[in-house]
């Protein structure tokens, strides 16, 4: 009996349309595509050529200061089971030794116009020069220093320090604002624990405790288990200790790379 060839299915890259935001999927090979939320055409090929140039692989200067603090072994967590491993910190990518998924473990840095979404157990450095419209972004931790629209999701940390209002949302184990910080967040943010140095205007939901330093302010809305004030220190909104919140996030807004159920931060 003859033996039929199945063509090869041709690789596929998530595309992120510049009039509305909608992600679909395309065919690596494509050119250019309509839209299927607005209808809108868009050249694929000038948004992978744009993106290109905006994403940098880490300086020597960033590898060096990961060799001095001579950091060899981290904990990391599957996207698709959530099952921790431990990895060496030279390593590019793993399985997942419970579901056999990849996990990709490289550092990116982005300095300039961005939309594909990216799922690394690395570090995403958002630079100042960064505008980033992805509809998710799932990582290790973060530093977020420009613009930036869709949701961050960090399995371990986020460090904030913009000037830029926030139009995206952010899901962390904890969250650092740090000095120098002024931004407003216009979608919620879902920690673990805060710590706030610099000044921001937000809706905070944090499952442990929010510290406010000297300097730092907060003013919006607060649902925590704990909050500390330092001496000039600044909170200013409404405060809810031990309540969750009376009206449920919309269940579009808990959706990202994790699946329908959200990232599940987990107390240490």
């Amino acid at each position: 009996m003859a033996h039929q060839n199945t063509p090869k299915q041709a690789e596929r890259i998530s595309s992120d349309c510049p009039h509305c935001g909608f992600t679909q999927l395309e065919s690596a090979y494509a050119k250019s595509t309509f839209c299927r939320k607005c209808g809108q055409h868009y050249s694929v090929e000038k948004l992978l050529a744009k993106e290109a140039t905006s994403l940098k692989a880490p300086s020597f200067f960033d590898k060096l200061s990961k060799l001095i603090t001579r950091e060899t072994i981290r904990e990391v967590s599957c996207f698709s089971c959530a099952h921790k491993q431990h990895v060496s910190s030279s390593a590019q990518s793993s399985l997942c030794p419970q579901c056999g998924s990849y996990v990709d473990l490289r550092d990116f840095k982005i300095s300039g116009p961005f939309g594909r979404s990216v799922q690394t157990q690395g570090e995403v450095f958002i630079s100042s020069k960064a505008d980033v419209s992805s509809a998710r972004i799932a990582c290790h931790s973060a530093h977020l220093e420009g613009k930036m629209r869709g949701t961050l999701a960090a399995t371990h940390e986020v460090f904030v320090k913009t000037k830029e209002k926030i139009l995206g949302g952010i899901e962390t184990k904890r969250l650092i604002i740090e000095k120098r910080c002024v931004t407003e967040f216009m979608r919620p943010i879902k920690a673990q624990s805060v710590e706030i140095n610099g000044r921001i205007s937000a809706r905070l939901f944090c499952d442990g405790s929010v510290k406010i330093n000297k300097g730092g302010m907060l003013e919006g809305t607060l649902y925590a288990k704990s909050i500390t004030v330092d001496k000039g220190g600044i909170f200013s909104g409404e405060l809810f200790i031990g309540q969750k919140d009376p009206l449920e996030t919309p269940k579009a807004e808990q959706q990202n790379l994790f699946g329908d159920e959200g990232l599940q931060l987990k107390p240490a």
